[in-house]
């Protein structure tokens, strides 16, 4: 039986064509038409919060990211985790699972409060994401029958934040003062 060994990497430029391709095979075109989406827009992710997972030849099989938001007047730092995508050929092995896990992780450490998404509580509840801790938030433009999960990464997080979801610009803005 063959070995697959598979590491988990920070996501870097020489990732992004296969990233493209995952994204295209698991959301298909008119994903950027989705609200959640469309709320990203404009906002880049959190550079230390994007991974890939590849193989030994470096071949993307998958990736997640995750963008800073902003809910309602609350100051506590919040993600938004998505997109998260697999490749066809390895679902159901886990690559997905042991990407959220290791994103959870790493937004602990840097001292996040909060990680929305919007998904499968099913599916997300695994990772401790429920409803309840979204109750209080608010996406205006979410298409009928999606559900908005939180996971509280400081405790009573949830209970202080209560509002629109929107995205927070100041990656961006710490991204182009970095260059200057």
């Amino acid at each position: 039986m063959t070995e697959h060994t598979y590491e988990i990497h920070l996501e870097q430029e020489r990732h992004q064509g296969g990233i493209r391709v995952l994204l295209a095979k698991a959301f298909g075109p008119t994903r950027m038409q989705r609200a959640i989406y469309r709320m990203r827009e404009g906002t880049p992710p959190v550079p230390e919060l994007c991974f890939v997972m590849t193989n030994r030849h470096e071949l993307v099989l998958g990736m997640v990211r995750n963008y800073r938001v902003r809910v309602g007047d609350s100051t506590l730092p919040a993600l938004m985790l998505g997109p998260i995508a697999t490749a066809h050929s390895h679902e159901k092995m886990g690559l997905a699972a042991r990407l959220i896990n290791h994103s959870i992780e790493r937004a602990r450490e840097l001292g996040y409060a909060m990680i929305y998404l919007v998904g499968d509580p099913n599916y997300y509840g695994d990772f401790g994401f429920t409803a309840t801790k979204a109750a209080n938030v608010h996406i205006p433009t979410l298409e009928a029958g999606k559900i908005i999960l939180g996971l509280e990464l400081q405790p009573d997080a949830a209970l202080k934040m209560q509002g629109e979801i929107i995205s927070d610009d100041s990656i961006l803005l710490q991204q182009l003062t970095a260059q200057n």
